[in-house]
C-alpha cells in the first residue's frame, strides 16, 4: 500500500503543481493578480478620500451612487493601465522568462521594492482615510490615547 501511495503520488504531483504553481491558470498566478489589483487600487485611495470629503463637505450629504462614481473613476484612470501593461496578452509569462534569469541579488532587490509598494498601499490608504476626516473636520478619539 505504501509503494502504491508513493507511485501516485509522484503521478500526480505534476497535476499538482500545475494546479498551484502554474504560470497560466495556477493557484499563485490569480491571487498575484487578485493582489496586485487590490495593493495597486489603494493608491488610488487619497485622491478619492480626498474628493469625496470635499464633495460632502460642500454639499452636505451625498448618496451611494456619488460614492461609488468618486471612488471608481480615479482607480479606473490609474488601474486600468497597469493592468494592461502586466496582465494583458500574458505578459506576464516574458517577465516571468526574465526574473528565471536573474541571480539572487536582483532577487532580493525587488523583494524589498516589492514590499516598499505594499506599505506605500497601506499608507496611502492611511493618509487618504485622515485626510478624509481632517477636511470634514471629525476627531477621532482612539482607546489608548
Amino acid at each position: 500500500m505504501k509503494k502504491r501511495y508513493y507511485d501516485n503520488m509522484r503521478k500526480s504531483q505534476p497535476q499538482l503543481d500545475d494546479l498551484f504553481y502554474g504560470k497560466k491558470r495556477g493557484f499563485s498566478i490569480g491571487l498575484a493578480h487578485h493582489n496586485f489589483g487590490a495593493f495597486y487600487s489603494t493608491y488610488t485611495c487619497i485622491l478619492s478620500f480626498v474628493l469625496e470629503a470635499l464633495y460632502i463637505k460642500f454639499n452636505g450629504e451625498i448618496n451611494t451612487f456619488v460614492i461609488i462614481v468618486i471612488f471608481a473613476i480615479p482607480t479606473g484612470i490609474c488601474y486600468i493601465p497597469a493592468y494592461k501593461a502586466v496582465f494583458s496578452n500574458d505578459k506576464y509569462l516574458k517577465y516571468f522568462k526574465l526574473f528565471e534569469k536573474e541571480d539572487e541579488h536582483w532577487h532580493k532587490k525587488w523583494k524589498r521594492i516589492t514590499t516598499a509598494f505594499i506599505l506605500g498601499a497601506i499608507a496611502s490608504f492611511l493618509l487618504g482615510l485622515g485626510l478624509f476626516f481632517a477636511i470634514l473636520g471629525v476627531k477621532i478619539k482612539f482607546p489608548w490615547m
